[in-house]
């Protein structure tokens, strides 16, 4: 096939289907019917004289052929976002979309708080967050900037590592192990704290079956909810395990344990596009002053730095 004759949306319909790994996925994803699909896919066979796909009852594989032009497909495809980047944008970089893939207690805690001032010093951004999910066959990550707790595997990214995330088992003033103030891990052996289930995966995954740690987190109840925990805690039925940069938002409750043995790393990735759109790189600058960890103590590395601070009095929580 000459050159001047590729057609770019037959393989953009080949890439689609061989990612999602079906063609009603692709029809879905590109607006169109299965046949459509199919006939494109189809199509592509004829004028490359291959068969890209094994299909059968159970579904589709990609051929030898198919597993080759994929290859080359992703790199057209960078290549495709880069024109646009390079030329169709190129009169806006400072305004428009970036789409912005935050781990969901940074987002929501950490965050979102300081979005109003962004936003109103930045107008013509059009700043459009989400809670970070690892990518999958069925679902790219089309993010501009991600900032993880888990550092991305593609190998396309530009990933620079910030501060640390420290945690601490948090009460409310109205419950009973708030009495006594700070506390350790025995005082508070048989009272009931609600995990994350995050946390809890990362206890598991990183502390040995001995470890007093993760034999209390094993004990407790786990949500996969972060509103429903921290609600749990302000309400006073248990204690729960959170971020301490929780502190920065949530006032109404406050920490009587740290959990020095558990932590995780802040990760800040983005394609190297990102930097060619001045918009990315007044998100990146914001983001790198709200994880500084010389301005923000709670990201430290050391967690005898980062949780050097003693909790506010209860009293003061309670005014």
């Amino acid at each position: 096939m000459q050159a001047e004759l590729f057609d770019w949306d037959k393989i953009r319909v080949f890439r689609t289907v061989a990612h999602l790994g079906s063609m009603s996925a692709a029809a879905i994803r590109l607006g169109g019917s299965v046949p459509t699909i199919s006939r494109r896919v189809s199509d592509l066979e004829a004028d490359l004289n291959t068969q890209l796909f094994h299909r059968s009852t159970r579904g589709i594989e990609l051929t030898e052929a198919g597993s080759i032009l994929l290859r080359h497909a992703d790199v057209m495809a960078d290549v495709m976002e880069a024109v646009e980047i390079d030329v169709a944008d190129r009169q806006g970089t400072q305004t428009g979309i970036v789409r912005l893939d935050v781990d969901e207690a940074l987002l929501a805690w950490w965050l979102m708080p300081q979005l109003p001032v962004f936003l109103r010093s930045h107008p013509g951004i059009d700043l459009r967050t989400s809670a970070w999910t690892p990518p999958t066959a069925e679902a790219l990550n089309r993010a501009d900037i991600l900032t993880t707790l888990d550092r991305p595997v593609q190998s396309d990214l530009v990933t620079r590592r910030l501060g640390k995330v420290h945690y601490a088992i948090y009460a409310a003033p109205t419950h009973p192990a708030a009495e006594h103030g700070p506390a350790s891990l025995e005082d508070i052996d048989t009272v009931r704290c609600v995990f994350p289930l995050g946390l809890a995966d990362r206890i598991a995954g990183s502390l040995t079956p001995a470890t007093p740690l993760r034999q209390f987190c094993e004990r407790s109840p786990v949500t996969n909810s972060l509103a429903s925990a921290l609600a749990e805690c302000r309400s006073g039925a248990s204690l729960c395990a959170l971020p301490t940069f929780v502190e920065a938002s949530h006032t109404d409750i406050f920490r009587i344990c740290p959990l020095p043995e558990i932590r995780d790393d802040i990760w800040l990735s983005f394609p190297e596009r990102a930097r060619r759109l001045e918009r990315c790189t007044t998100v990146l600058d914001w983001l790198r002053g709200l994880l500084n960890a010389e301005a923000h103590p709670c990201f430290r590395q050391n967690p005898a730095q980062a949780l050097r601070m003693e909790p506010a009095p209860l009293l003061r929580r309670q005014a």
